[in-house]
């Protein structure tokens, strides 16, 4: 019996041991952080306004591989301004037009110059996390301050877009 419970100490250190790997950290950090970002995403609907809206679901789009794996879907059945949300994966520029918020992936910063001038006066709240994309003409970019992730508005796209966010959203930000 002593050996059986000397493997089962050994094993469970090993898997104490993986765990603890900074790969393994640097994953749950990642999962984290995906966390923050969709619980925002819902406070962007929450603190933007929308000229009238074109259709009775307030629709949310990821753009490309979805990084939330699949934590946007707890927005699903909630409501803003008592307008259901539904969310979508979009791969085509087109497909974007009956988006609310667009996410687009980072993966996608190439098309960015080809969905922006698409997306440049529509009433669609751009977002991403890539570097420089508020300067490139999106709305809310993702950035990190201080270990911690924070926010940059690009005021003038979200005026061109015809949307207003509000103050207590542009508090939290950096802005142009």
């Amino acid at each position: 019996m002593a050996p059986l419970k000397a493997l089962r100490r050994l094993s469970l250190a090993a898997l104490w041991m993986l765990a603890a790997t900074p790969a393994h950290a640097q994953q749950s950090v990642r999962l984290v952080e995906q966390d923050i970002k969709a619980a925002l995403l819902y406070n962007f609907l929450l603190y933007t306004e929308w000229p009238a809206p074109q259709q009775n679901n307030v629709v949310v789009c990821v753009y490309g591989r979805d990084p939330f794996s699949g934590r946007l879907a707890s927005m699903v059945g909630r409501t803003v301004n008592q307008r259901p949300i539904e969310v979508r994966s979009v791969a085509e520029i087109a497909d974007t037009d009956t988006c609310a918020l667009l996410f687009v992936n980072a993966e996608e910063r190439p098309h960015w110059p080809q969905l922006h001038a698409h997306l440049e006066h529509a009433s669609v709240l751009t977002v991403s996390d890539y570097d420089g994309f508020a300067a490139a003409g999106g709305m809310i970019e993702f950035t990190r301050a201080n270990s911690r992730i924070a926010m940059r508005i690009n005021r003038r796209a979200v005026t061109a877009g015809n949307l207003v966010v509000e103050d207590r959203l542009l508090r939290l930000a950096e802005r142009d």
